[in-house]
């Protein structure tokens, strides 16, 4: 049996960055949903307050219901900003390769910002897999993540994703590409 291979040269800029983090923060990590429930609840209890005549309370409790989602939103923004001028990523930049094979130690890595040795993951100990339109995010920990951009493997997108679909568990890979393509 041959053995499959397929190599990246990860080239990263602002915009892949960008679309990552907010995956992470805002739909990975239920971010929205938990930033909606916090309105929600404080602002139905600030209703009530208001309907039963307790001014103050209820203005109180509004104001830190819409205020701290707003703040929490916009230093998410900032941060990420300040990530992207951090990692230099405001020009697309060369970040580091990925070797996949079929066999189990199948992902080696390396870094392009030093001389460390190439890391290197098993197929088996892979946390998942998500495919958007543009970028496939390749978690090989709960925490953290490869990003491989469509167009920069030796590979089309297609047999990049097959291979892992081939590799992982069904329930560790998410295809999120919109259908209406």
């Amino acid at each position: 049996m041959s053995s499959k291979s397929i190599t990246i040269k990860v080239v990263v800029d602002a915009g892949i960055y960008r679309r990552f983090y907010m995956f992470e923060k805002f739909s990975r990590k239920h971010g929205l949903l938990k930033i909606i429930i916090f309105i929600s609840v404080l602002s139905a209890f600030a209703a009530l307050l208001l309907v039963r005549q307790e001014i103050i309370l209820g203005v109180v409790l509004l104001f830190f219901g819409l205020g701290l989602p707003a703040y929490n939103i916009w230093n998410f923004f900032r941060t990420l900003e300040l990530q992207i001028k951090a990692f230099d990523l405001e020009d697309p930049k060369e970040i580091y390769s990925l070797h996949f094979t079929d066999d189990p130690i199948g992902i080696e890595v390396t870094n392009h910002g030093g001389g460390e040795e190439p890391l290197r993951y098993e197929w088996d100990k892979l946390h998942g897999a998500y495919r958007f339109d543009e970028c496939i995010y390749l978690y090989v920990l709960p925490n953290k993540a490869f990003l491989l951009p469509d167009g920069q493997s030796d590979a089309d997108s297609d047999a990049l994703w097959q291979l892992f679909s081939n590799m992982l568990p069904p329930k560790n890979i998410q295809d999120r590409r919109k259908k209406n393509k």
